[in-house]
């Protein structure tokens, strides 16, 4: 059973697909304290649960998150460092587990993905966006350094001078300049809307292999703090792993004797009767 929430929605599907809602219109999806608890119990949910193979992360009303909530730091203020430094590692005790979980994450950004908004949908594997989707990594506009994870994930997708750009200036950017830096990989204009986009490519993934996917996703995403060698030891322990699975048992036998693929993504966009 679907645990419960404070400020978001869980909702699973019968393809497969799981889709968190961040449930805080009022608020533009602010990360507030329960907001934060309904992450974790988000992914204790998810991560393992063989009934989930994909999941997509959206927000609710103009934003898909608008960053840290204001009341909170100005505890965080009144506080000292102390709780601060904890209350920053306690959420990247599910953060971290967010960014490698095992299954594809796509984040469907409609609005403002600011601040730890933005650091949010770049754990996630695949961003969709509208046009309306604007991203900034807002930290220094009050005089902070970029949290959530954001200085590990922004530089590896745009590059370290590009990353310093957009968290020295805290300027935003919109999802054509977020889609030609690599940030965003699908910008989603029309009647059918981002987040139908973001679940029907997700549903496509679900159809695949799922332990193969997880641990596609874990060797790439060490791959900027391993050398080759610890690449090439995973690489070699986890696919010996896969060999043994039966969804590559069953792919491979097709493969032999001829039979319609298991799993073909190309295969997929090709109508009833249409060939090669």
């Amino acid at each position: 059973m679907s645990p419960s929430f404070n400020s978001a929605r869980l909702d699973v599907g019968n393809d497969g697909v799981a889709t968190f809602t961040l449930a805080r219109p009022e608020a533009l999806n602010a990360l507030s304290p329960g907001l934060k608890a309904d992450f974790e119990s988000m992914v204790n949910f998810v991560d393992g649960n063989e009934d989930i193979r994909a999941l997509v992360l959206t927000g609710e009303g103009r934003a898909f998150c608008a960053g840290g909530d204001v009341k909170g730091m100005t505890d965080r203020l009144a506080n000292g460092p102390g709780p601060s430094r904890q209350g920053i590692l306690e959420v990247h005790g599910w953060l971290q587990r967010l960014h490698n979980l095992d299954c594809a994450v796509i984040a469907a950004v409609d609005g403002l993905a600011f601040g730890g908004g933005f650091s949010l949908a770049l754990v996630a594997d695949f961003v969709f966006a509208t046009p309306k989707a604007r991203f900034c990594s807002v930290f220094s506009r009050i005089g902070l350094m970029p949290d959530m994870a954001l200085a590990y994930t922004l530089p590896r997708v745009v590059g370290p001078a590009m990353a310093k750009d957009l968290m020295f200036t805290g300027r935003s950017i919109t999802a054509a300049e977020a889609k030609e830096l690599g940030i965003v990989h699908s910008i989603v204009d029309g009647d059918d809307g981002v987040l139908a986009a973001a679940q029907t490519y997700a549903a496509r993934i679900a159809q695949g292999p799922k332990t193969a996917v997880a641990m596609t996703k874990r060797l790439v995403n060490k791959t900027f703090q391993s050398n080759y060698g610890d690449i090439a030891d995973a690489e070699a322990d986890g696919q010996t792993l896969l060999f043994t699975d039966p969804f590559a048992k069953e792919a491979i036998r097709r493969f032999v004797e001829k039979e319609p693929a298991l799993y073909n993504w190309d295969q997929m966009d090709r109508k009833d009767g249409e060939t090669s």
